[in-house]
């Protein structure tokens, strides 16, 4: 008996989620389908902080190509000024095709530099992946990231990313990602900024530039209270990333 409530348990998370994306969907962004939700995250941990954060990404229809949208929903906790977890769900969608639960994700962040002490702020990322499909790979992967910040009000952030995918549908190789992001004050509790991300493919198959996904493009950032709210567009400039890309994340901080 206790063994079928165990298995019932991740269904029953599942279908939570999935009702929470529904709902989010329909309130923040119904736009039709996926895209790219990733961040130039910072490396800052602080003690006994929560936070409840959604993500949402739509690239539009070119050609061809059918429109793509991505949401996410993650929850994270700090257990003191060196150690974060967090727990993500994200659903992705293609054209006019039903909402499909992607993955789950842990990722756990270890700050090891301080900005107070050595004058920047630094951290590492451990993560774990698991698909919702025999056809998608599972995935771990580590990063770095760091943040600068510079007078009067200049900030500097970089991550660089290394996976490895495992299951039925893995390749080969190491999935190598970096991001870049640069931004200033414009006014009070706000930031205008330019970000970058580089998908580098993997080692056994780099590619040429244009096989790779490289976007950039501007980012606002702005704070109301408790509430952050991010947005953004990312212009392709090569050939594999897709052209337009209009992002927004808001993050509720407790």
């Amino acid at each position: 008996m206790h063994c079928h409530a165990r298995q019932k348990a991740p269904v029953v998370a599942k279908r939570f989620v999935q009702r929470a994306f529904s709902a989010a969907a329909i309130v923040l962004l119904p736009l039709p389908a996926m895209a790219n939700t990733t961040t130039v995250f910072s490396p800052d941990v602080k003690e006994d902080t929560s936070a409840l954060e959604y993500r949402s990404s739509y690239v539009p229809s070119d050609g061809d190509e059918r429109s793509a949208f991505a949401h996410r929903l993650h929850y994270q906790r700090a257990i003191n000024d060196t150690w974060r977890w967090r727990l993500i769900g994200q659903q992705n969608r293609r054209g006019d095709d039903t909402l499909e639960y992607s993955y789950s994700r842990l990722e756990v962040q270890q700050q090891y530099r301080e900005d107070e002490v050595h004058g920047y702020d630094a951290a590492f990322r451990y993560e774990l992946q698991i698909s919702d499909s025999s056809n998608r790979p599972d995935r771990v992967r580590f990063a770095w990231t760091g943040r600068r910040d510079f007078d009067p009000g200049w900030q500097l952030r970089s991550n660089v990313l290394l996976g490895r995918e495992f299951g039925e549908a893995s390749g080969s190789g190491l999935l190598v990602e970096a991001r870049f992001q640069v931004t200033y004050p414009v006014f009070a509790d706000s930031k205008l900024g330019i970000e970058s991300f580089s998908d580098l493919n993997r080692t056994t198959d780099w590619g040429s530039f244009d096989d790779q996904e490289h976007q950039l493009g501007p980012i606002f950032k702005t704070g109301l209270g408790p509430l952050k709210i991010n947005a953004g567009y990312l212009w392709g400039f090569s050939d594999a990333a897709p052209d337009d890309n209009f992002r927004l994340i808001a993050t509720w901080n407790f």
